[in-house]
């Protein structure tokens, strides 16, 4: 994840905040004997979670702040490096979709969502954080995210359900008014399929888009 708020002139980050699957050459979850029902249970709790805590934090924006965007949404390239078993690593690359919103000029929440794929795998990925956004007076605005998630891995017919936990950094340039490119060169997420710890290192760079409110310098 995921992407940092902004004032007046600042674009919204992005970030976050993904995530292949380190898979254990001895526990293996097959399509058929996946529970449907605890699959769909975790992402409901994590989506639960989620509107639970934007409703609150809307509240409190809404009092406290009244010259901040609403958030953005971002979308881009996301590349990943993912540790095996034996030591070696392999890489996956995808796509993100990256919605954020911000609770005051600093603080706000992310909901990111991926798709990745490499040979013969397909991973997708559902996370769930805040990020914190460092204004200053250049045209960079660099931010940090962390959140959990959850990750669906499938590889030559064997599926795997797992919980995961995602942070790391990034950075936003202004390109106009609502447009923005963002990149997070660095995001670590662990990932726990089949009991095991799993390593990944992801990378993204894409475009946001800003979703202003109507300053008070304009009513």
């Amino acid at each position: 994840m995921l992407c940092a708020p902004r004032t007046q002139r600042r674009s919204t980050p992005t970030s976050v905040p993904l995530y292949s699957v380190r898979k254990s050459p001895h526990l293996r979850v097959t399509a058929q004997k996946t529970p449907y029902f605890t699959e769909n249970f975790v992402k409901f709790n994590f989506i639960v979670l989620f509107i639970a805590l934007t409703a609150s934090c809307s509240a409190v924006a809404l009092a406290q702040e009244k010259d901040i965007d609403w958030g953005s949404a971002g979308a881009g390239y996301l590349s990943q490096l993912t540790e095996g078993t034996t030591g070696n690593w392999t890489s996956t690359h995808g796509w993100y979709v990256l919605p954020t919103f911000n609770i005051n000029k600093q603080v706000g929440v992310f909901a990111d969502f991926a798709n990745l794929y490499g040979k013969d795998k397909n991973i997708h990925v559902e996370f769930y954080g805040v990020f914190h956004g460092f204004g200053n007076k250049t045209r960079l605005t660099p931010f940090i995210f962390t959140g959990p998630g959850y990750i669906r891995a499938s590889s030559a017919g064997t599926i795997s359900h797992s919980l995961g936990w995602c942070v790391g950094g990034g950075l936003t340039i202004p390109l106009t008014r609502r447009l923005s490119f963002e990149a997070i060169p660095v995001e670590y997420v662990v990932n726990t399929a089949n009991g095991n710890v799993g390593n990944n290192i992801d990378a993204r760079a894409g475009f946001a888009i800003t979703f202003p409110k109507k300053r008070s310098s304009e009513k």
